[in-house]
């Protein structure tokens, strides 16, 4: 039987109330705030600038109706961008000293643009931050390198003219906790599994990284229970809902969890303490939809599930996918040469539903990896 003390209790708390919380529990830091939207950033560079940063494509909208800026946004925008839009134009973001977008997301590139145009047109808030989009291109040369300096020279530069610290004096030591909490995560992903796993990593979204790592250091507890028969994999469409992780855990241990957010954040290179490591780690990326040649990206998934010895794959996607969606056909395929199982389990709302939960539940019971 594992035995749970109050710290423990109170650090699982803390997280949970994090991720729930979203960019809301960054209020009160004493620290000033960078907004990141999407992945792919080199975060470790705005903590060593003095900042925190806060990711702000989670957050939710208050449900007071139609706003001026939803006029304008088409609809096939993705439901995170049109949640962000919303609460960009009522103010939510101007005690931020900054935001910056990340154009690898095609999400983040979205928000990017409506949101510059909102700014260009006079109808933004007083206070609403600048904003920077951050543009790495993914190739390995020595005219890409140029470019990819150039880009994180820029973001330096944003860094500083909104008021914070040149971040070369202060890399070391954010780099030590981003090595911390990545360690860290490292034990979480063997002693909490489904729901809290997820739940505890996202919250690190919207802490301060040495606080991340503080609170999930303490909040591990060893599980000694024995590991499911199921191994799953999880890929697709960025997915944050416990509920859905909660279905996915009745048929197995999640082992492999490669969309947005899940194991592939934080990124590698927030563990190096050199901008030039940085900005290789990140340009080959192979997570990355924009990496190229293409293909590597579906090989760097294939290698990740057969290294965690997956059973079975389950697909989801958002109902506006325009990445992902195009990986189906061939990553189904290439699975079933190696014998793992696949489940499409098709387009799902945001915030999955119980229709959609029960549905899927469905079809992964469906799956002869699941029948006794």
């Amino acid at each position: 039987m594992v035995m749970i003390d109050d710290r423990q209790m109170l650090a699982g708390q803390a997280l949970d109330a994090a991720f729930e919380a979203a960019d809301g529990a960054a209020a009160g830091l004493d620290h000033p705030l960078v907004g990141i939207f999407g992945h792919g950033a080199p975060e470790t560079l705005i903590s060593a600038s003095g900042a925190v940063p806060v990711h702000v494509n989670f957050g939710r909208l208050d449900g007071s109706g139609v706003r001026a800026i939803d006029q304008l946004i088409e609809p096939f925008v993705d439901h995170e961008v049109r949640i962000f839009l919303n609460r960009f134009a009522a103010g939510a973001f101007t005690g931020f000293a900054g935001i910056v977008f990340v154009r690898d997301d095609a999400a983040a590139l979205t928000a990017y643009q409506y949101a510059t145009e909102w700014v260009r047109q006079g109808r933004a808030p007083r206070g609403t931050p600048p904003l920077f989009l951050f543009n790495l291109v993914h190739a390995a040369s020595d005219p890409v390198r140029t470019f990819n300096d150039i880009q994180i020279e820029k973001l330096v530069s944003f860094l500083t003219a909104i008021g914070l610290d040149d971040p070369e004096a202060g890399l070391a030591g954010a780099t030590a906790q981003a090595v911390r909490r990545q360690r860290a995560l490292e034990r979480v992903s063997h002693s909490a599994r489904g729901a809290r796993a997820m739940v505890w990593r996202n919250a690190g979204r919207f802490l301060a990284p040495e606080r991340h790592a503080d609170l999930l250091e303490a909040a591990i507890v060893e599980d000694a229970s024995p590991p499911a028969p199921l191994r799953l994999g999880l890929v697709g469409s960025g997915l944050a809902s416990a509920d859905a992780y909660a279905a996915f855990a009745g048929f197995g241990d999640i082992v492999c969890d490669l969309q947005p957010f899940g194991q592939i954040w934080p990124g590698p290179w927030e563990c190096e303490p050199s901008r030039a490591a940085m900005r290789d780690l990140m340009a080959g990326d192979p997570f990355c939809l924009r990496i190229s040649p293409p293909q590597r990206h579906r090989q760097a998934m294939l290698d990740a599930i057969e290294a965690a010895k997956c059973d079975l794959v389950l697909c989801q996607l958002a109902q506006t996918d325009d990445t992902f969606g195009w990986e189906i056909p061939g990553l189904a395929k290439a699975l079933q040469a190696r014998d793992i199982g696949f489940v499409n389990l098709g387009f799902r709302d945001a915030v999955p539903g119980p229709a959609w939960i029960e549905r899927a539940r469905k079809l992964i019971g469906q799956a002869p990896e699941t029948r006794p």
